[in-house]
């Protein structure tokens, strides 16, 4: 009976744990669907990327650890060995997955800045044929302020270009509400009378989206290890159960 006092501490202490990790799984779904907001814009620009891939992997990995958490409480309130043994299991299994999305996301990063230009010049290029491009580089142009890929020159280079009347997106003006910006007709202007924002969006657009995927691959490779501490606690408790059970 003597280690009843000693099971009962790593019980409380596995179910302090648990909630932790639960709290890391609801935090894992925020942050998967989180993503898939910040990276819409740039998936509607896409062309040989899928950016959808990692957030859906985080919000599967989240929700699988939010229902393995409630698992894991149950097992050790009921001191329940073999719900404990899946419990590790799934928790190695969901470590594995969030490993292959870390290596995917990394990868990423890489096919990034040729994948992002590629996008972003064939929105250019189908502005005014593409009902998705449009309001895709739309957004991206209004939200980060910028036109074009490079600069602004690069509307009156793509293929839907009208080769006597130098125009860009009203989203490229400074202020789309001022009679001041002129992107319907930019001839005879100079670019600081223009009232449009001259720089390009692919090297702002490049910098944000390289800081998004350190920053979420961060946190979800901190999580990711965490877990690991779990399956450890979880397999602690195990042989203590199987201890005590051998002691009675």
């Amino acid at each position: 009976m003597g280690s009843q006092p000693l099971v009962s501490c790593m019980k409380g202490c596995f179910l302090i744990f648990n909630f932790v990790f639960w709290l890391t799984g609801l935090a894992l779904l925020i942050i998967g669907i989180l993503t898939k907001f910040a990276f819409n814009d740039i998936m509607k620009l896409s062309t040989d990327i899928n950016y959808n891939l990692g957030p859906y992997i985080m919000i599967g990995c989240g929700v699988f650890i939010v229902l393995i958490g409630f698992v894991g409480c149950w097992a050790a309130v009921k001191e329940h060995s073999w719900a404990l043994k899946i419990y590790m299991f799934v928790l190695i299994v969901i470590f594995i997955i969030e490993m292959i999305g870390a290596i995917t996301g990394y990868a990423f990063r890489n096919k990034l800045k040729k994948g992002l230009e590629k996008g972003l010049r064939n929105a250019v290029d189908n502005y005014k044929t593409d009902k998705d491009l449009k309001e895709g580089l739309d957004k991206i142009q209004a939200k980060v302020k910028c036109c074009g890929v490079n600069s602004y020159k690069d509307f009156f280079n793509s293929s839907a270009s009208n080769s006597t009347v130098k125009s860009v997106p009203k989203t490229c003006c400074k202020n789309q509400g001022s009679p001041d910006c002129h992107y319907k007709d930019l001839n005879g202007f100079t670019p600081d009378k223009m009232g449009i924002h001259t720089h390009g969006c692919y090297n702002e657009l490049l910098d944000q989206a390289k800081g998004k995927f350190l920053l979420i691959g961060g946190v979800a490779l901190g999580i990711a290890l965490f877990q690991i501490l779990g399956v450890v606690c979880a397999y602690i408790l195990t042989k203590q159960f199987k201890s005590s059970y051998e002691q009675m």
